[in-house]
């Protein structure tokens, strides 16, 4: 079964997105943490859920800590 919403981390819903190529749902497949990239986020990989298409999709989602760290320097 595929839902229509997705919930974020910080508990909002919201709309699960389609397929640019032919407009049915996206399956989420997992998430993927990004430190051993050197950098503080996340990778969550979506395909498809028409077995025809055979789109995957790799969205990365990076955590800007910019103002953390001006505060942090005092």
């Amino acid at each position: 079964m595929i839902a229509d919403t997705l919930v974020t981390y910080s508990n909002e819903k919201v709309e699960k997105m389609n397929c640019w190529h032919c407009s049915e749902k996206l399956i989420w497949g997992g998430d993927h943490d990004l430190e051993d990239y050197g950098v503080e986020g996340v990778e969550t990989n979506l395909s498809c859920s028409n077995d025809e298409c055979e789109t995957y999709v790799i969205v990365t989602h990076i955590i800007n800590n910019y103002e953390e760290e001006l505060y942090d320097e005092d």
